[in-house]
């Protein structure tokens, strides 16, 4: 007899393709589900096998698995060590510590100034204090003006949903970003934190036993229905951070001995560095965006893709850039980057094609390593726990109303990914718990087999040759 050892890879890949050949029911169970709109891939890399493939041309609304995209399509055209830069500037003549003019923040769309997620984006205010004194400047004939002009278009995606906007969810990408452009509200005493000005409130329906909070998109008014007597302590979407943004800066300048005039000036010829804000790094950014599934840095990346452009600019080149890899659009609408917009329209196959192309040599281990591992990483720690596959399926997740999405990877015990995995389950009807569970369900049948021949020694099943007997 000759030795014989089992190749784990051919074993896992006969199991799997002999299972989709004999797959014929549904591949999901659990009842209340839209099967004609629920669309599952799952794909072996190795062999570019398609193990499961139910509707994976159907268009359908991703939720925040369209962050994936987004942060594929920006390491496709930027390195990840690039950052977002704010520059400030003394707009006017410096005498006997008297600015004679504005201080000018050029604000560029950086989604993360002062962020509570990114502890090295904060000191903002302080580090302009800063640079004021280093250039002797005492006080400030003009003001702090914060300039948008080079940040067209900052208006909210099509397709967000009114009762999105004043959530902290919903806050929308502006030129000047500030404190993750959410606030804390109280009521009935109107105190906020950090401070916001002009907000104004309107009081409806004293009757209603529960207080419901609502503000149209645009507006500073918070509409409060039910008992204005009745306390609310709760997270609000900020209307304009450019106003708290400045507040906090002119309040630190003052502090600082730094008084501000308030009149603005005219522009000037004179121009000094006061400081420039780097923001972390957009590898940085990506990672806490797709671990804690952040919509508003996911509307920043996407908006960095044409710097200077408008939204619908940035999209454009975003579906270029897929189109150049040879991944075919068909059947793709983008709204936006974050998956917010219920206008979004994505199919698997397109995903698929996404996560294959961005395991390749030049991106390495950057892509899917943004993506949360199961039982361990943010959306995910829930997932799959105490099974078989924690820590060895790593996808974002994606939910709204009447909508689920799991996209991803299943890594080897090497750490390389091994398969895609892809669920866009659209018009459920089942609880949500329900869903998931039959979901890890339907992973853990497929891939318990692989696992296991994994843990097969090329040493174990050696048959013996009667003639290397002595």
């Amino acid at each position: 007899m000759v030795i014989k050892k089992i190749c784990r890879i051919a074993v896992t890949a006969v199991i799997f393709l002999s299972g989709a050949v004999s797959a014929s029911a549904f591949p999901l169970r659990v009842s209340g589900i839209d099967s004609v709109n629920t669309a599952i891939l799952i794909r072996d890399l190795r062999f570019g096998a398609d193990i499961v493939s139910e509707n994976v041309d159907r268009s359908l609304i991703p939720a925040s698995v369209m962050k994936s995209v987004t942060v594929g399509s920006m390491l496709n055209l930027a390195d990840t060590s690039e950052c977002f830069i704010t520059p400030v500037v003394a707009d006017g003549s410096i005498s006997d510590g008297v600015l004679s003019g504005n201080i000018v923040v050029r604000v560029c769309g950086d989604p993360t100034i002062e962020s509570q997620f990114l502890p090295s984006s904060q000191g903002f205010a302080d580090s302009i204090a800063a640079g004021l004194r280093r250039l002797g400047v005492t006080s400030v004939t003009g003001d702090v003006i914060i300039d948008s002009s080079d940040f067209p278009d900052a208006t909210t995606p099509p397709g967000w949903m009114d009762e999105d906007i004043p959530w902290p969810y919903g806050a929308r990408l502006q030129g000047a970003n500030f404190r993750d452009n959410r606030f804390r509200l109280r009521l009935p005493s109107k105190e906020t934190e950090p401070f916001v000005p002009d907000l104004k409130f309107s009081y409806t329906n004293p009757k209603r036993r529960r207080v419901k909070i609502d503000r149209k998109d645009g507006s500073e008014t918070f509409i409060v229905s039910g008992n204005k007597r009745r306390g609310i302590n709760d997270v609000f979407s900020m209307p304009n951070p450019w106003k708290a943004m400045r507040h906090e800066i002119v309040t630190v300048l003052h502090d600082s001995g730094i008084e501000i005039g308030g009149n603005k000036t005219a522009s000037s010829q004179d121009s000094w560095t006061v400081y420039e804000h780097h923001s972390p790094s957009l590898g940085e950014i990506m990672r806490s965006l797709m671990f804690r599934s952040d919509n508003l840095m996911a509307e920043g990346i996407l908006r960095a893709i044409t710097p200077g452009g408008t939204r619908e600019d940035a999209i454009k080149e975003e579906m270029a850039v897929w189109s150049l890899s040879g991944i075919s659009p068909h059947g793709v609408v983008i709204k936006d980057g974050s998956g917010l917009s219920r206008d979004n329209r994505l199919t698997a196959r397109f995903l698929a094609g996404i996560y294959q192309y961005m395991i390749t040599d030049p991106f390495g281990g950057d892509y899917s390593s943004l993506f949360p591992r199961a039982g361990y990483d943010g959306t995910m720690r829930n997932f799959l726990l105490g099974t078989s596959l924690e820590g060895r399926v790593a996808m974002k997740t994606g939910s709204m109303r009447g909508v689920q999405s799991y996209a991803g990877y299943l890594f080897d015990e090497n750490g390389h990914p091994t398969h895609v995995i892809i669920f866009m389950v659209n018009n459920f009807r089942c609880s949500r718990a329900a869903l998931k569970n039959d979901i890890e369900r339907l992973l853990l049948e497929k891939f318990d087999v692989s696992l296991q021949s994994e843990n097969l020694s090329e040493e174990e099943t050696i048959t013996e040759n009667p003639n290397d007997e002595q």
